[in-house]
C-alpha cells in the first residue's frame, strides 16, 4: 500500500510471478493440519413415571448440529475446501446446521 512501502507480506495473487533470486522460502508455508467437530447428536426421554401423571405416553427432546467447529492455524481459509486458479473456481466452506425437536406421545 502507499502507507506500508516496506513491509515484507507479499499480496495474495494467485497469477503473479514473484523473483526470489532463485532463493527457495518457505514464507508462505503453514501447517495445513486441523481439527474438525463434524456432528453432534443428543436428546433425552422424559421417564415415564412423570410423563404418565399428565396423561402423555411418551416425551422426548432432541437436537443435533453439523459442522460445528474447525480448528485451524490457516487463519481464512477453509483448509477443507478446494482452491484453484480459475475466473469461475467456486467452493464454499461446509454449511452449519442445528436443529431440535420435541416429540410428544399421547
Amino acid at each position: 500500500t502507499p502507507e506500508n512501502r516496506d513491509s515484507n507480506i507479499p499480496k495474495l495473487d494467485a497469477q503473479a510471478l514473484y523473483d526470489l533470486g532463485g532463493q527457495l522460502t518457505t514464507f508462505n508455508l503453514i501447517s495445513s493440519n486441523y481439527l474438525a467437530l463434524n456432528n453432534i447428536t443428543i436428546g433425552y426421554t422424559i421417564p415415564k413415571k412423570w410423563t404418565a401423571k399428565i396423561g402423555i405416553e411418551s416425551v422426548r427432546i432432541y437436537g443435533s448440529a453439523d459442522n460445528v467447529a474447525l480448528w485451524s492455524k490457516r487463519k481464512g481459509l477453509d483448509p477443507r475446501a478446494n482452491f484453484v486458479v480459475s475466473d469461475n473456481a467456486q467452493g464454499y466452506s461446509a454449511v452449519r446446521t442445528i436443529s431440535g425437536g420435541l416429540k410428544v406421545v399421547f
